[in-house]
């Protein structure tokens, strides 16, 4: 008895029904669903083309556009019906068209391969999420900006090897962190750029036997540019590996500054405090207040930058043109957008409502003995004292402080003078002073606050042009 025949849209080479499992392997429509607007936004400037060149009658096309319309309310309202039959989206949209509409359904797919159809949903996707997320950044960096001028007269432990530093305005840290994310958006946008490439019109891999109007769909689609070679078109995954790039770059700025959040928000430190509704309990300890957002975005980070490497793997050594295995490109992808996006709202959130708190970072600073370069150098700029002696001194006078339990603020003047006679008297204190030392990194980018404010404007500019950059893009 003869097989059951094989009824998918490229069936007609086959005698026998696909088994079970390559139905199984071969489905990608239970992920790259999320592809339907763009691929309905693609076919419709491939219909235009289509009608141009003489392939679809404009009734035909008219009936095309609407078919596609009733699909895309279908998928949206939930009455779609997918199977694994049909593979992915694009089948799914081309067989529900032809059920709507008939014969002029099976014309769309003319001059149109699923090689070239589905580097431009990408593409598509790529273009729509990261506009959105570009938007989410700048609410980002709005909220850094106005708690950094709410906190420049604040003065924090700056940090190396994890251990006090320097006096640093809250300002000058929290503008450190709108510098990074400035750059991901910068990043992001020229992602964008790179990725807004019309594809259609490469086939499979050489082109199209017809006399496709490119610049047209071009048009259509509000692209920026021509894919220069229809094997390199269909076959090359650049503009998600730039995604995946940025996407990484932006999470490890994140997660760095979650990892501060998680230390800064302890016990041992009690510098920042969350709001009850950013953070969660324990099961079993009640005073448990645990900063669950911040651990959670640190995770995601690692999530996607699996993610680029994912795709890295997935593409070395494919040759070319398309293959298969970039079916799978599309998980990476998905994944990381949605990662992306949550963490940034998780962020904005984070930033908006925590409370520093001032007491708790100048009693680490003293304990840190955060001023000791400022003695030092006031000893050298003041009293004219080489630097290695002044730095000995000041070493020295640190030894004695931890001896006995004290700070440079509150170590008794005698033990000071038994050092130095140059910590004895009013000069000393103003040398240690934790606003004066802020203020004596008058440079350009520093954390007096003539620079915050200085900075601060820049930072208002620098958004102002981040905006006009993305209203360009739409």
């Amino acid at each position: 008895m003869q097989e059951e025949k094989s009824q998918k849209l490229w069936g007609g080479r086959f005698e026998t029904k696909a088994a079970s499992i390559m139905e199984r392997i071969g489905e990608s429509v239970s992920f790259d669903k999320r592809l339907y607007k763009q691929d309905i936004v693609g076919s419709i400037a491939h219909a235009k083309n289509l009608k141009k060149i003489g392939i679809l009658s404009k009734e035909e096309f008219e009936s095309i556009t609407r078919g596609l319309a009733q699909i895309k309310e279908e998928i949206e309202s939930g009455k779609f019906t997918y199977t694994t039959e049909l593979e992915d989206i694009h089948m799914h949209i081309e067989h529900r068209l032809t059920q709507l509409i008939g014969q002029a359904g099976k014309k769309l797919h003319t001059g149109r391969s699923r090689n070239d159809q589905v580097a431009q949903d990408v593409r598509l996707f790529i273009r729509d999420e990261s506009k959105e997320i570009l938007e989410s950044i700048l609410s980002l960096l709005e909220v850094i900006l106005t708690k950094a001028k709410d906190t420049k007269e604040l003065v924090m432990p700056g940090y190396t090897h994890l251990q006090v530093a320097q006096p640093i305005r809250t300002s000058h840290y929290l503008l450190a962190y709108f510098w990074a994310f400035e750059r991901d958006f910068k990043q992001l946008l020229f992602t964008l750029d790179v990725n807004d490439t019309l594809v259609l019109g490469s086939g499979a891999l050489a082109g199209v036997n017809y006399n496709t109007d490119r610049e047209l769909m071009l048009q259509e689609l509000n692209l920026k540019r021509l894919s220069e070679n229809s094997i390199d078109a269909v076959s090359q995954r650049d503009h998600i590996l730039n995604f995946l790039f940025a996407a990484s770059q932006f999470l490890v700025h994140a997660s760095r500054f979650c990892e501060e959040v998680i230390i800064y928000s302890s016990v041992e430190f009690g510098f920042i405090s969350l709001p009850d509704s950013l953070t969660t309990g324990s099961s079993i300890m009640p005073q448990k207040k645990n900063p669950d957002i911040a651990e959670l975005i640190r995770g995601k980070s690692a999530r996607v930058i699996s993610n680029l490497n994912y795709m890295f793997v997935l593409l070395k050594g494919l040759p070319l043109a398309y293959n298969r295995d970039l079916q799978e490109d599309k998980i990476s992808l998905f994944d990381s957008v949605d990662q992306v996006k949550i963490s940034i709202e998780g962020i904005t959130e984070m930033i908006r409502e925590m409370k520093f708190h001032s007491e708790r970072m100048q009693n680490s600073l003293h304990r840190g003995f955060a001023t000791a370069t400022d003695l030092a150098d006031y000893l050298v700029n003041e009293k004219k004292i080489p630097f290695r002696e002044a730095h000995e001194l000041v070493g020295k006078l640190v030894s004695v402080c931890v001896q006995k339990n004290r700070t440079l603020v509150d170590i008794e003047e005698l033990d000071r003078g038994g050092i130095s006679e140059h910590f004895v008297g009013n000069s000393y204190f103003e040398a240690i002073s934790l606003q004066k030392s802020t203020e004596k990194k008058n440079v350009y980018g520093g954390t007096a606050l003539p620079r915050q404010e200085e900075q601060l404007k820049k930072a208002e500019n620098s958004l102002a042009n981040l905006r006009q950059s993305l209203q360009a893009e739409k």
